[in-house]
């Protein structure tokens, strides 16, 4: 729900009548399409469902790059922040790079935008990023703290700490993310998981976990899909 939010808030900041319920639809078929071995699908399905609400082709772009770029940045926060005491703090402050750039050039990037994108709207502005990415943050750090806690339950409490478990998932999201030849980081999160809890608890039982974790969430999310399924298939009454 809270990914939901932020991808409305990045979309009405163009100046669009976008409801929540139009978001929730959107990211649900653009999950389904992420399935597709090639990463690319999944930004192709995006941008078609953004259509599909008369959203114009050059503000899906920028949303979608704008909304792809600020949650990646808090992915990134998130599991580097968490292995900050084995990989360094710097590593943490790397990642905000991008999204400090957009704050500070907003307004020359804006003019770029003019330029490549005539018929696009103008960029949110800096409060709204700044609310996407606290929102973004929000979100990796609750679905890191689950996996933590699923972990936790197969293997006792204090055995990995709490913040090294967490930016572990985080990151193995990340590395699985940017490899776009698995659907949806298929094996490849996993298997960085499993790399960098292994020592601590050993290789097989965290693969076990972040597998039984990867089911947990596929489930969550073709339940949301079969809800986006049901409303949309719905006839309006005469």
């Amino acid at each position: 729900m809270l990914t939901v939010f932020a991808f409305v808030l990045l979309v009405r900041s163009k100046g669009y009548d976008f409801k929540f319920v139009d978001g929730y639809n959107t990211l649900n078929y653009s999950q389904l399409a992420s399935m597709i071995p090639g990463g690319i699908w999944g930004f192709a399905g995006l941008a078609g469902a953004l259509w599909s609400k008369r959203i114009s082709k050059a503000d899906s772009i920028l949303v979608i790059f704008l909304n792809t770029l600020i949650m990646l940045t808090a992915c990134a926060i998130v599991g580097i922040t968490g292995l900050a005491s084995t990989l360094g703090w710097e590593y943490a402050i790397v990642c905000l790079l991008p999204f400090v750039f957009l704050l500070i050039g907003r307004n020359w990037l804006d003019k770029i935008r003019q330029r490549l994108l005539p018929d696009s709207s103008q960029l949110p502005s800096t409060i709204i990023l700044f609310k996407v990415l606290i929102i973004g943050i929000a979100v990796w750090m609750i679905a890191s703290f689950c996996f933590t806690w699923l972990l936790y339950s197969s293997t006792g409490f204090g055995v990995v700490p709490f913040w090294a478990a967490s930016g572990a998932y985080a990151t193995g999201y990340l590395g699985g993310y940017i490899t776009l030849l698995a659907p949806s980081g298929l094996g490849v999160s996993e298997g960085l998981v499993a790399l960098m809890l292994g020592p601590s608890i050993g290789t097989e039982k965290v693969l076990a976990i972040a597998i039984s974790f990867r089911i947990i969430n596929t489930f969550v999310v073709w339940c949301n899909i079969l809800v986006t399924v049901i409303l949309t298939s719905r006839r309006p009454s005469k």
